[in-house]
């Protein structure tokens, strides 16, 4: 990784609606352009974040935000990502959980859910 960006942190803050994915999914893609990530791993990071706004916005209830906090540290991005709010009641049923687990499994090297979706981790190792 190059000098100078370890330790680094990135928050966003969205409304909590799908019209404004977009913009997670090009903080992310900068992001990860800017460690020096190969567009495939770059296209994996937005495949990530897109299926963790989808899974959140499911389980968000009355959220108003989704927060995002990108932390660059030690040759890894984590990704933390949840609602404002507790979970709406809703449970993460196995479908919702498989769908995500299925897209997002393959392309990061760790997840971690909430019990009910209402948090996320992604954790990517970043090149040497």
């Amino acid at each position: 990784m190059r000098s100078g960006l370890d330790d680094d942190e990135v928050r966003l803050v969205i409304p909590a609606t799908p019209a404004y994915s977009r913009v997670a999914r090009v903080a992310v893609s900068g992001i990860a352009a800017r460690l020096g990530l190969r567009l495939s791993e770059i296209e994996d990071l937005r495949i990530a974040v897109d299926e963790t706004l989808i899974l959140l916005l499911r389980s968000a209830g009355a959220a108003d935000t989704i927060a995002l906090t990108f932390h660059i540290q030690a040759g890894r991005l984590t990704i933390d990502a949840g609602a404002n709010a507790g979970p709406s009641g809703h449970q993460l049923d196995d479908t919702v959980r498989s769908r995500f687990e299925h897209l997002v499994g393959p392309v990061v090297d760790e997840y971690q859910l909430g019990e009910h979706g209402e948090r996320v981790r992604l954790v990517k190792t970043l090149p040497t």
